[in-house]
């Protein structure tokens, strides 16, 4: 890969795609971000004008022609996540029809290589604990939420692609960890221990830091590899001890009551009915207090290997995030 190649970034107003940009930047490469116009790009007011923005939706054709004008690398991080039933269909048009359309113009434009930033909620989801590796299978079953049917799907249009001469590269991260938009996503679990809630999920995931998912990310777009999927997780680890961990580096009241089944089913009613009298999306939803009771081992030996990566301890991330948090509190008093 050459630096003066153009590589378009989609969802770069987002928490991968940020930083994606930026790592891609730092590095001298000449970048071009889709961005919609209501997008907050405040995460990279300190990159401006050392990349290019373009206007653009992964669901209008032709923002994308010119988007797609002259590059060569393609990074499609653009998705929407939601555990609201009613957004099922907007996720789907977005996360399946989106990227349709995005691996549709990389053929067109004769992309030389496109990864998609996908997530582990593409293997699907089960009721018994199993280790899950880039082999394991789709299981259509009622415990798969839509947003895991959506990225699921999607990745099935990006081997469509691969099929028809695309070459390509799908990521499939763990919970992301890092600063961020701490009322969004998965960043939300350090504004809600820094609030020193009582509660704790009581199941295990996977976990890793933003930064490492656009490192990895890199290094597989910069690499020979393709047709291959990748796991991007750095350690499985119980939501109690996560908590715990954060709670420790904002010294806060460490989290102490388990969430029981009884608990969440009046939890995840008790949020439904806040966002229809405030209007705003419910922090919690029966699908995420499922979701987060279970256990999830990822396996991350394929990565590894592949690339000889080394991630991040999570002990180290959640110090680093904490005290930027911590900062950016410190300087809005």
């Amino acid at each position: 890969m050459e630096n003066k190649e153009i590589i378009l970034v989609t969802g770069a107003s987002g928490f991968v795609g940020a930083e994606l940009v930026k790592q891609l930047v730092e590095q001298g490469k000449k970048v071009r971000a889709l961005r919609r116009k209501s997008s907050n790009v405040s995460f990279l007011q300190d990159y401006e004008g050392k990349f290019e923005w373009v206007y653009g939706d992964v669901n209008d054709i032709p923002s994308l022609e010119a988007a797609f004008e002259n590059v060569a690398y393609v990074y499609h991080s653009a998705a929407m996540i939601s555990f609201v039933p009613s957004e099922k269909y907007k996720m789907f048009k977005v996360n399946i029809e989106g990227t349709a359309n995005m691996v549709n113009m990389a053929l067109a434009k004769g992309v030389k290589k496109f990864l998609q930033v996908s997530s582990v909620s593409a293997f699907g989801r089960y009721d018994i604990q199993k280790e899950i590796n880039e082999e394991t299978k789709w299981v259509e079953n009622d415990e798969n939420t839509n947003y895991a049917i959506a990225k699921h799907r999607s990745e099935l249009e990006v081997w469509r692609a691969k099929e028809e001469g695309l070459d390509v590269v799908i990521v499939n991260p763990a919970t992301i960890l890092g600063f961020g938009d701490w009322s969004q996503g998965s960043s939300q679990i350090f504004k809600n221990v820094f609030d020193e809630i009582s509660f704790y999920p009581t199941g295990i995931n996977g976990f890793i830091s933003v930064e490492d998912v656009a490192k990895a990310s890199i290094q597989l777009m910069e690499s020979d590899i393709s047709g291959e999927r990748f796991i991007l997780s750095a350690e499985n680890i119980a939501f109690k001890d996560l908590f715990a961990s954060i709670a420790k580096a904002f010294d806060k009241k460490i989290p102490s009551k388990p969430l029981s089944p009884f608990i969440r089913e009046i939890g995840w009613r008790f949020y439904w009915l806040k966002s229809k009298l405030s209007g705003q999306q419910p922090l919690v939803t029966k699908e995420t207090t499922l979701y987060t009771s279970r256990n999830y081992i990822y396996l991350n030996d394929k990565v590894k290997e592949a690339l000889n990566f080394e991630f991040e301890s999570i002990e180290e991330v959640v110090k680093r995030t904490c005290a930027k948090y911590l900062q950016a509190q410190f300087s809005k008093a």
